[in-house]
């Protein structure tokens, strides 16, 4: 898909006027950053590691896994990185050069079978994604010179083709991120979309956010994780609605839709649903659930209520699958990047 493909897919639709409240903000906020979190568990590739050594001869494969590793960005020397991320897990904290740490970042985030200029996007998002977190903290330079990004985040040791993959992609892509107005953007990242990507400013009920421009991934409807369904008992749906909002009621003889009315944005996600009078945001509603996305449908099924969602994820930002199927055109990652966040300029760390 070349660059002049891609602008005329413009999603044009009117904007709805709707202000999500502070608190409903904050559950949008919460959810894309830990949406990665839940993208790993999905997608992450566990590399070997002691599994399948054999007596007599463990030494000797220890001894090659350690040449592999002593060579590219995997053992990059941390003396001349400029940025270092501490990573902070269960076992404790490490210290690694930026670069490395993407190499074992980037399998965590994103199926490793994609496109590699699919995966040079991703790295770059990540990238981002770092760097905007440091420089919101404002911190001043560490030791010798050198910048810290502290993060608590999985990642993952691989090897063999995802390793060398892994390596291609932040390696050709190295120092790069995303910046707006000569700073790094918030560059959130999902899985699937619903048939287009959100605007940044409907989400949020501000303009600070005009590079999320809602766009049409117009392939994702391709992907298996495109539609899901869930069956809930009445009772159990009803517990549900009342632990977000506890005067919600079902008046009798009203059917679901009319009980309780909802809003959606330009790309169909739910952006508010009325529960006895209150408004409460659809990522809300769509954490309560448990639902892949917040662009669902709801109806009543005898004694069961249905809830049919579209996409996986918030639908904010860049969307893997969309990228992967704009890869597979010809798109490479600048062309890619470039339509998922408008405006935005590429820069280098070094």
């Amino acid at each position: 898909m070349k660059k002049s493909e891609i602008v005329n897919q413009i999603f044009n639709n009117r904007r709805n006027d709707t202000e999500p409240g502070g608190r409903d903000m904050v559950a949008v906020l919460l959810f894309i950053f830990l949406f990665p979190y839940i993208v790993s568990f999905f997608f992450g590739n566990v590399g070997r590691g002691m599994e399948g050594m054999e007596e007599g001869n463990g030494a000797e494969q220890m001894e090659e896994a350690e040449k592999s590793r002593d060579s590219g960005l995997f053992q990059e020397d941390i003396e001349k990185a400029e940025f270092i991320v501490c990573n902070t897990t269960a076992a404790g904290t490490e210290k690694m050069p930026l670069e490395t740490y993407l190499v074992s970042r980037l399998p965590a985030t994103v199926p490793m079978e994609y496109e590699m200029e699919a995966l040079k996007a991703q790295a770059v998002v990540l990238r981002t994604e770092l760097l905007k977190q440091y420089y919101d903290r404002k911190d001043e330079q560490g030791e010798e010179g050198k910048y810290y990004i502290y993060v608590e985040s999985n990642i993952i040791q691989t090897d063999g083709a995802f390793y060398e993959r892994c390596k291609e992609a932040v390696g050709s892509t190295r120092g790069m991120y995303l910046t707006y107005e000569g700073y790094p953007i918030l560059a959130p990242y999902f899985a699937v979309s619903a048939g287009a990507t959100r605007n940044g400013n409907e989400v949020f009920g501000n303009d600070e956010y005009g590079y999320l421009k809602s766009v049409i991934c117009g392939r994702d409807f391709t992907s298996e994780d495109y539609i899901h369904s869930v069956r809930i008992g009445k009772d159990i749906f009803m517990e549900k609605l009342c632990e977000i909002e506890p005067g919600a009621s079902w008046e009798g003889g009203k059917a679901l839709e009319e009980a309780f009315p909802v809003k959606r944005d330009r790309a169909g996600y739910i952006t508010e649903v009325d529960i006895g009078g209150k408004t409460i945001s659809g990522e809300r509603i769509r954490m309560a659930f448990l639902l892949s996305s917040s662009c669902f449908e709801w109806r009543e099924e005898g004694d069961d209520v249905v809830i049919k969602t579209k996409g996986v994820g918030h639908g904010l930002g860049f969307c893997q699958y969309g990228a992967n199927e704009a890869a597979k055109k010809g798109s490479d990652f600048i062309d890619i990047l470039n339509y998922f966040f408008s405006g935005v300029a590429i820069e280098k760390t070094e």
